[in-house]
């Protein structure tokens, strides 16, 4: 009882979250569109989709058989609280750095803090000409540099600790036949995260335990 209890609970959340987002955020012509009266709801749809992804359904990546489409990987930006504020998908044989630039532009952040992956000194030129200072660690066979940014190794593991809970929740199981369709599911993923994280720092404000918004959605 307690625990069919608990799962109206957090799909209520859910609805009523995704509802005021949809609202607020998606525009008129969508809404407003011809044969909406003909499908089910939107923030429903999305809602059961998420819903999905809190409780690891494997229906959500396993539904149907054939030919997947491999091939992208995700480039975030995170803040320090936690959250994607940014992202970019690239074909996975696409090197790391090729795609900073344009993340990084179009956020504007003056300090950055990535790992190896974004070495390379053309690319820090470049951004240091945009205002951007993309601070990094360098490979042990390359000559060392006093990184002056404070605790930098433990706020750049907050990104690691972002991507290890994205992961949790399916990120690395987007199976799809397009690159669309997968940045239509990791996009889901995102929202569901989000929604965890904003709900846990209404309980402990300076959090990264996004499972702890499980426990607030359930109250």
């Amino acid at each position: 009882m307690t625990y069919n209890s608990t799962l109206t609970k957090v799909f209520v959340y859910l609805l009523t979250s995704i509802e005021a987002i949809y609202q607020t955020s998606v525009p008129l012509e969508i809404q407003n569109r011809k044969n909406v009266h003909l499908a089910t709801s939107d923030c429903l749809v999305i809602t059961c989709y998420l819903w999905g992804v809190l409780h690891f359904s494997e229906t959500l990546y396993n539904a149907t058989k054939g030919q997947y489409f491999h091939g992208c990987k995700c480039h975030a930006l995170v803040s320090e609280s936690g959250y994607v504020i940014d992202y970019t998908i690239t074909p996975a044989l696409m090197a790391d750095s090729s795609m900073t630039e344009e993340v990084l532009s179009q956020f504007g952040t003056p300090t950055v803090l990535g790992d190896m992956g974004y070495l390379g000194q053309s690319l820090h030129d470049r951004l240091e000409l945009k205002g951007i200072d993309l601070i990094t660690p360098v490979r042990k066979n390359m000559k060392q540099k006093k990184i002056l940014f404070p605790n930098f190794s433990k706020r750049r593991k907050v990104i690691e600790r972002v991507f290890s809970f994205l992961t949790n929740l399916g990120a690395e199981r987007c199976k799809s036949r397009s690159p669309q369709g997968f940045q239509l599911k990791l996009e889901m993923i995102l929202l569901a995260y989000s929604l965890l994280l904003k709900s846990a720092k209404s309980l402990e404000p300076e959090t990264l335990r996004y499972s702890i918004g499980y426990q607030v959605m359930a109250k």
